[in-house]
C-alpha cells in the first residue's frame, strides 16, 4: 500500500535524511514521521508523545497513512497543534511545522519540552 497525504490524499516521497525515512508531501509540503522517528530526529529521548489525548477536528477527516484512521490534534510547544496517528503509528506535521518545533526545543531535551505543565 502507498501511503497518501492525509491533507491532500495525494502519494507520499520517501526521503532518507539522517538515516531516517521521512514520508514527504510534494503537494503541501507536509511531513509523516512514523513511530520513533521524530526522537531519532532529534537525537534524544522524548515522553511518549504518541499516547498524548486529542480529539477528531471538525470537517475533513485526515486520515492515518498508514492505517486510514482519522488523525487526532494534539497541542504542542508553542500553541503547534499537530495530528497523530490515535493508534500510535506516527504523526504528521503541515509545512514547516517539523521545523518550527525543532526550534522550539533547540537546545533543550524535548522530554522537558512536552511535560511543561504536566502535574503529577
Amino acid at each position: 500500500m502507498i501511503p497518501v497525504c492525509p491533507k491532500c490524499d495525494t502519494a507520499l516521497f520517501i526521503l532518507n535524511y539522517e538515516s531516517v525515512e521521512v514520508d514527504y508531501c510534494d503537494n503541501c509540503r507536509g511531513v509523516w514521521l512514523d513511530a520513533g522517528e521524530l526522537e531519532r530526529l532529534a537525537a534524544g529521548p522524548l515522553p511518549d508523545l504518541q499516547c498524548q489525548t486529542g480529539a477528531v477536528p471538525p470537517g475533513k477527516k485526515h486520515l492515518c497513512p498508514r492505517c486510514d484512521v482519522p488523525l487526532h490534534e494534539i497541542t504542542a510547544p508553542d500553541q503547534l497543534t499537530l495530528d497523530r496517528c490515535p493508534a500510535g503509528h506516527g504523526l504528521w506535521f503541515d509545512a514547516d511545522e517539523l521545523q518550527q518545533l525543532l526550534a522550539t526545543v533547540a537546545g533543550t531535551p524535548l522530554h522537558a519540552v512536552f511535560n511543561q505543565g504536566e502535574t503529577s
